[in-house]
């Protein structure tokens, strides 16, 4: 149903030409913003994370496609092979900006992300 892209890096930069390079300070933006929904769940202490995210070698991951949603105002699904290779979801983001035409993502269960596309 769906053909890999290509990896996915800060604010979807390979799937959605919209945003300008300038879209993983958008994504860290947002992320300091939302600071006390979202400290509690990273394994490091928040400035170090935010620190760290603000280099532009490092690859974002889970919070950042969050932050993604938000900074595109736009819902972002991520799909998992099971142990048949068949994509299911297992996590959505941006509920709030609707459900039509999301970004979708693959997630290899390792921490690395592909663009998704339908099929034509």
């Amino acid at each position: 149903v769906y053909l890999e892209m290509g990896v996915v890096y800060f604010g979807l930069l390979f799937m959605v030409p919209v945003l300008d390079e300038g879209s993983q300070r958008q994504v860290v933006d947002e992320l300091i913003k939302r600071r006390k929904d979202t400290e509690w769940y990273l394994e490091v202490e928040f400035d170090r994370y935010v620190s760290e995210m603000r280099q532009s070698h490092v690859w974002g991951g889970e919070p950042e496609l969050l932050m993604a949603s938000h900074v595109l105002q736009m819902p972002i699904t991520v799909y998992m092979p099971d142990m048949t290779s068949k994509l299911k979801v297992i996590t959505e983001y941006g509920h709030e900006y609707g459900t039509h035409n999301p970004i979708l993502v693959r997630y290899d269960g390792y921490g690395h992300y592909d663009a998704l596309k339908n099929k034509p």
